[in-house]
Formats: C-alpha cells, sequence, structure tokens
C-alpha cells in the first residue's frame, strides 16, 4: 500500500513474504544476465557459490554499456525487490530485499563492478579481464571468474592501493598466486606500472613482509599516476574529474540519504524496536546507522547536550535565549548531518525522544516560546519516513477507558497531529508483541524503500 502525505497505513496491510535462498537467487540471476546477453565475472568469495556466499555481497565485473541490461536483468526477478541504489564512478552498487544470504538475513547487496580504478585510473583493464576469464562449475551451474592472476591482483589492489591497507581475508590465496606465477602478475602489471615498483611488491607479498608491502602504497599510486597521464593524459585527466565530482556528490548529496525515524508515545521503553530493526536490515544500504534524535549545541565548547527531561526552562531573557539558541542550533545540526557523511548510500534509523521537544512543547522542556519551537519543528529536515509507535492507540480507537497520567492525552494528540504533517508515516499499535511491531515497522520501511528507489531507476535507466 502506497504511503503519503496524510495517509497511515493499517497494520494488517503489512505481510511478511517468502525470501528466495542465495542459490535460487544466484541461479536465477544467472540466467536472466544470459537472456540479457551480459557475460559478468564473478571477483571473489565465489568457491561455495551455490550453497554459501561467504562476502556480503557478490561482485560482478560488467562492461559500463552492458550496466542498462544487468538492470534490466535484476528487475526481472520474481520475489524480489530493489531497495537501494547508488552508482560511483567504478561501480553501481544494488541493495535488494528477498534474498536470504545467510540465516536471519533477507536482504543483499550486488555490485556490478564497471571499473577497477584507483581515483579513476584503472590498474587492470576491464576489457583484458573479461577476456581472460575462466569458466567455474559449481553442480548444474557455470560462470565466469578471472583468471588467478588478475583474482589476485584485484583482491590484493582493492584494499591495499584503494584504501591504503591490506586484507588478510585474501592474502593467503594473493600469495599463493604469486609465488606460482611470479612472471605473469609483474607482466600483467607492466601497462600501469613501473617495472621497479611492479617487481618490489611481487617481491614483497611472496616475502610476506607486510611492512614493506604497505611501504609500497605511495610507489604505486605515484607510478599509477605517471604512467595514465603519460601514455593518456586527456583520458586520465577526464577519469580524474569525474571521479572527484563523483565523490563529492556522493558524500555530500541528500539524494544519498534515506532517513526513518521512530517516535515514540505512552512507554520509553519502545526505542528498542529499533535496535530489533537493524540486523534486518543489515545489506538494505552500504552504511545502516542508528542516531538519537536530540538538540546538541555543536558550537559550544565541548559537546553539551539537551537530555531529555532535563529542566531548561528560567524566567530570566538570558536563560530563553540560550533555550532558543540550543534549539535553533538543533535544527542547523540536523541539516548540516544531511550533507556531511563519508561513505555511500547511507539508511538512517533515528529516534525521536518521547519528551516532545518541538513536538508538545508545552510538556516538554523547552524554555523558550511555544511559537518558536513550533517554527523550528516546521523547518527541521522531513525524515523520508516517520514511524510512530503508540501503545494506546488500540484501547483509545475501541472506545476502552484507560487511565493516563497528566498531561499524556495532549501529549497523544501533538504526536498524532505532527505525523499526519509528514510525508510519509505510518502509525503502529505498540502494545503487540515486539516481534509483531518490528515486522510491520520492517515491512514499511522496505515499502519506502522501494518506491523511492523505483523513482529513481524510472530516471536512470
Amino acid at each position: 500500500m502506497r504511503m503519503s502525505m496524510q495517509e497511515s497505513i493499517p497494520a494488517s496491510s503489512f505481510k511478511e513474504s517468502r525470501t528466495l535462498s542465495f542459490g535460487e537467487f544466484f541461479a536465477l540471476l544467472l540466467q536472466a544476465l544470459a537472456s540479457e546477453g551480459v557475460r559478468p565475472c564473478i571477483l571473489r568469495n565465489y568457491q561455495e557459490f551455490p550453497d554459501k556466499n561467504i562476502g556480503n555481497d557478490i561482485d560482478f565485473l560488467i562492461r559500463s554499456s552492458e550496466l542498462p541490461l544487468a538492470m534490466r536483468a535484476l528487475q526481472s526477478i520474481q520475489g524480489i525487490r530493489i531497495i537501494g541504489y547508488s552508482e560511483r564512478y567504478h561501480v553501481a552498487m544494488v541493495f535488494l530485499e528477498g534474498v536470504s544470504p545467510a540465516p536471519g538475513l533477507r536482504t543483499l547487496q550486488v555490485d556490478f563492478i564497471k571499473n577497477l580504478t584507483w581515483k579513476g585510473l584503472p590498474f587492470l583493464e576491464t576489457d583484458v579481464v573479461l577476456k581472460s576469464a575462466i569458466v567455474r562449475q559449481a553442480r548444474e551451474l557455470e560462470f565466469f571468474v578471472p583468471s588467478p592472476v588478475h583474482e589476485a591482483i584485484s583482491s590484493l589492489f582493492s584494499s591495499l592501493l584503494v584504501g591504503g591497507w591490506l586484507k588478510e581475508k585474501y592474502f593467503t590465496q594473493v600469495q599463493h598466486t604469486f609465488v606460482n606465477a611470479r612472471s605473469e602478475v609483474i607482466a600483467a602489471l607492466l601497462p600501469q606500472f613501473k617495472s621497479k615498483v611492479a617487481t618490489e611488491l611481487v617481491d614483497a607479498v611472496i616475502s610476506g613482509d607486510r611492512q614493506t608491502i604497505l611501504g609500497c602504497i605511495r610507489n604505486l599510486r605515484l607510478a599509477l599516476s605517471q604512467q595514465s597521464l603519460l601514455h593518456r593524459p586527456v583520458r586520465s585527466v577526464l577519469a580524474i574529474v569525474r571521479y572527484a565530482a563523483n565523490v563529492i556528490a556522493i558524500r555530500h548529496s541528500p539524494k544519498t540519504l534515506e532517513t526513518v525515524c521512530v517516535m515514540v508515545v505512552g512507554n520509553p521503553g519502545k526505542p528498542t524496536i529499533v535496535d530489533n530493526l537493524l540486523p534486518l536490515l543489515k545489506s538494505s544500504a552500504a552504511v545502516v546507522e542508528k542516531r538519537h534524535f536530540k538538540p546538541r549545541l555543536f558550537f559550544a565548547r565541548g559537546s553539551q547536550e539537551i537530555t531529555p527531561g532535563a529542566d531548561l526552562r528560567t524566567q530570566t531573557p538570558e536563560g530563553i535565549f540560550v533555550s532558543m539558541a540550543k534549539v535553533v542550533a538543533w535544527m542547523l545540526d540536523g541539516w548540516l548531518s544531511q550533507f556531511m557523511r563519508q561513505k555511500s548510500l547511507t539508511l538512517r534509523i533515528c529516534h525521536y525522544y518521547s519528551d516532545g521537544l518541538l513536538i508538545d512543547p508545552q510538556g516538554s522542556s523547552h524554555g523558550g516560546p511555544v511559537w518558536f519551537a513550533k517554527l523550528v519543528g516546521k523547518l527541521l529536515p522531513s525524515p523520508d519516513l516517520l514511524i510512530l509507535l503508540d501503545t494506546t492507540s488500540e484501547t483509545m480507537q475501541a472506545g476502552k477507558p484507560k487511565l493516563l497520567p497528566t498531561g499524556t492525552s495532549r501529549q497523544i494528540g501533538a504526536y498524532r497531529s505532527f505525523v499526519k504533517t509528514r510525508k510519509r508515516f505510518v502509525i503502529l499499535d505498540a502494545s503487540k508483541p515486539a516481534v509483531s511491531v518490528t515486522e510491520e515497522a520492517y515491512a514499511a520501511i522496505i515499502d519506502m524503500l522501494t518506491q523511492r528507489t523505483d523513482r529513481q531507476l524510472k530516471k536512470l535507466f
């Protein structure tokens, strides 16, 4: 059911659907890609396919021109939903719901890698890797994987060259390949790196000298930059510029932030639902984070925070001004957090504290004018989805008498009125068992993410 302005979604509309096992999904995806004429290469972590995925995602190497076809193949698979999409210079990250890569999980990340690069400069050419790929048989399935040399270089450089650190998970296999195919590895590196730099790295890996390996990072990056600019100056400059522009857009655009806010009324203990949601949403975005939504005076010395329940009221003009300044600082901090991030697509799950600083100023600890708090509340960035956990909803709707603490009835009304002003909202009966409430909240979040991503993909493909 669609969530829209001033529409509450009844809990009965949310139903848990069957999830595909990883093996089922993988077989369907290979078939769909083949029907679109795409022959991808799975870069790593394929050793236990299709029974098990030992990685957190699937890394497909494809040509840039094949991305629309790969996306069409994904969209053709019945039983899954695309709940997130983020495209960087070298990779398109797709987040799916309806696939169970491991017990208890319902989401999976699929990466379509277009270029093996550092700062936009390729350390291995995509066409070279694809043409050298070999067939791997896994029961009745066949798929392509890189040659051992290309897989070792890709696995090593994905952390060493790109991130500046050594990933131990792949090191044993990388070292084994370097030992058995030393000359082939050096030859594969020569088009992008100088002979001395390539040989020094390969020998350091063979000897297992991790300090020397890390010491090669600067020379590797310098050699790659020099070789790229020397042999392909225009192409390399344009690649660096496009890469930088893409990084800025990803890190500082609100389009790569998905925000869900959970408000609680009638039972402050219910925010534990957020903790129950986080494992279910593990691979629904590149980063899934929990954040407390509370005022913070970020321009003050130290980190002064307004703790819910603290008494900020005062009769002095100075005290009223300080209270108003803290509320404004909170609003500005909220807007800054929309643009200042270090990762890719981010799903942020926020708590709205039940003292209702800007929702019910009369019942909160706000020391400034009520009209001012309401104004700031309207100026706060609106979440993509607002979930109200109402422990009193069932009894009040049924007309049953219930003794409520002083001020609680007003607070309940204020919360319900507030959520109905938001772009998307859902009111859940939090008096139900935590498992039921978690499932309903999860379904509402997935529905929102699906609709958001559908609009994005229609613009791109």
